[in-house]
């Protein structure tokens, strides 16, 4: 352990060559979305946590994290175990992504830890930034082999062909890979909305395809769709509020509003 980042065991789990599945926020808070997502509705068990001096809230300033119920925590990760299907899995997911300066002790701990546990495969998720409506709905992937590309597109997956992959999602495949580690980042395509549930059901189908997670999704299709059918609604209020507001000048025109 180096600095003052340290995990805490809360509990002894059995698992067999899992594989890690790391969410966190960020860009259109896709990873976070998705990894809640699948400790929502699996139900792993939550077995050790990770403090660090590093995880500071977006400001830079560090804190604690206060609960509807009154009650605290200092910003933290959070791993969860899942091994009733092969292959078993272990969830990260957390509150905060550690400063730059600490990116590469995190991700080193983290790594540490789940090698202990015999992981072999890591994939990280999150936000792809696009421009284009059209993209809406595409993963694109980072690889570390070719092989781990060649199943991914296979599930739909497109291969990102430049850029970069920044924060914590980006480091633990780069030190990973120096480990021996398969690893790929998953990225799902968003033009900064946030939440961007889109993008989040996107990189949620791939993985529950590729990984054979006992999963129906029709639950997370209708939650999109309620939560696309609220955004239309709130939008088109807007619409009709600026239309009161402007009254009848310029009537019989047409008028855009952007």
């Amino acid at each position: 352990m180096a600095g003052d980042t340290k995990i805490q065991e809360l509990a002894k789990v059995d698992l067999h060559d899992p594989v890690l599945i790391q969410g966190l926020p960020g860009l259109g808070y896709v990873g976070k979305v998705a990894v809640d997502y699948f400790i929502e509705k699996l139900h792993p068990k939550k077995y050790a946590e990770l403090y660090s001096g590093y995880l500071l809230f977006p400001d830079g300033n560090l804190g604690i994290n206060i609960f509807e119920d009154g009650t605290y925590s200092l910003p933290r990760y959070e791993f969860y175990a899942f091994s009733e299907k092969s292959p078993n899995l272990v969830f990260l997911t957390g509150d905060a992504q550690p400063s730059v300066t600490g990116q590469y002790e995190v991700a080193t701990t983290v790594l540490d830890y789940v090698l202990k546990q015999n992981c072999k495969t890591v994939f990280t998720m999150g936000g792809y930034g696009t421009r284009s409506q059209g993209d809406v709905g595409s993963v694109y992937c980072v690889v570390g082999s070719g092989f781990l590309g060649d199943q991914l597109t296979k599930h739909g997956a497109k291969l990102a062909k430049g850029g970069a992959v920044t924060g914590a999602a980006g480091v633990i495949l780069g030190i990973g890979r120096q480990r021996g580690l398969d690893c790929a980042g998953l990225l799902g395509a968003t033009t900064g909305v946030y939440p961007d549930l889109e993008a989040a059901r996107a990189v949620i189908h791939l993985l529950v395809d590729l990984l054979h997670m006992p999963l129906d999704l029709k639950d997370l299709d209708r939650e999109v769709e309620d939560m696309r059918k609220k955004v239309e609604k709130i939008k088109r209020a807007e619409v009709e509020e600026l239309k009161e507001e402007l009254g009848g000048e310029g009537e019989g025109k047409d008028r855009y509003i952007t």
